[in-house]
């Protein structure tokens, strides 16, 4: 099952550079073509990873590090810390320091800056004019460029998003303690999606998953495909300005010159 995953991931990856190859070559169709391909397998690696969680643990605790990377592997969006210790809790039912993300972000780069190369990196999200690295949210290397930017909609996009992923993830728990945990954070998730709920005071007891499944897909539907075009329109322009390190660690802002009289 692991060696299923981390093809799948492979894949995944190899697919999303040619995407960016295509991209910066301007076959649109291409790129499209690919990402969606990207994308599918994407999903195949997420229910692995699904699959694989169903059995044993192994004796060895987790890392902070391992702990996030499945937490946003089962999001499939850029996500703050909070988000992500919200779902890694909900998703063992043990404690999640968030604190423990700000050493494991500096690792990160260090090892990457090293020259040594991992599978997977926890990357920061593009965001503004710039594409600097974004303070707030969290995403993995492997992930199309699409995926990483954050523009105008996405945050929106991205929390409805996150909010079928929980649904999912409820449907799919065999274990009973895991399924309420989720069932909880469904519901806060869902609390800000129009007709979700039946009330403010719904609880994961009384959760309807269908009910929040279908008003999330139909807000969804309403930005999805406009924060989508902007994501990609924002990925060809990273593509001609930045070069790899910025493409995974953020841009430079600017500097401002002042002219001397």
């Amino acid at each position: 099952m692991s060696d299923d995953l981390a093809k799948a991931l492979n894949d995944a990856a190899k697919l999303a550079d040619q995407a960016a190859d295509a991209l910066r070559r301007g076959d649109f169709e291409a790129s499209s073509r690919l990402q969606k391909e990207a994308e599918s397998v994407w999903a195949r690696a997420r229910r692995l990873g699904l699959r694989q969680h169903k059995r044993p643990s192994r004796p060895r605790s987790p890392s902070a590090r391992e702990r996030t990377i499945a937490a946003l592997t089962d999001l499939s969006v850029p996500s703050s810390p909070k988000q992500i210790a919200a779902y890694a809790e909900a998703r063992t039912g043990e404690p999640f320091d968030v604190r423990a993300l700000a050493s494991v972000r500096r690792d990160e780069y260090r090892s990457w800056s090293s020259g040594s190369r991992r599978e997977t990196y926890l990357v920061p999200s593009l965001e503004g004019p710039w594409f600097l690295a974004g303070r707030g949210r969290l995403a993995l290397s492997s992930w199309p460029l699409t995926q990483r930017i954050v523009g105008p909609l996405s945050p929106r996009a991205d929390h409805l998003t996150a909010c079928l992923r929980i649904a999912d993830r409820v449907e799919v728990a065999d274990n009973k303690d895991v399924a309420q945990r989720m069932r909880s954070l469904l519901v806060e998730y869902a609390r800000s999606v129009p007709s979700a709920l039946d009330d403010a005071w719904t609880t994961g007891d009384a959760v309807d998953v269908s009910r929040v499944r279908v008003a999330t897909l139909a807000e969804l539907e309403l930005i999805g495909t406009q924060d989508q075009e902007s994501r990609e329109r924002e990925a060809g322009r990273a593509l001609r300005q930045l070069g790899e390190e910025q493409l995974l660690w953020g841009g430079a802002m600017p500097q401002v010159v002042p002219i001397s009289g």
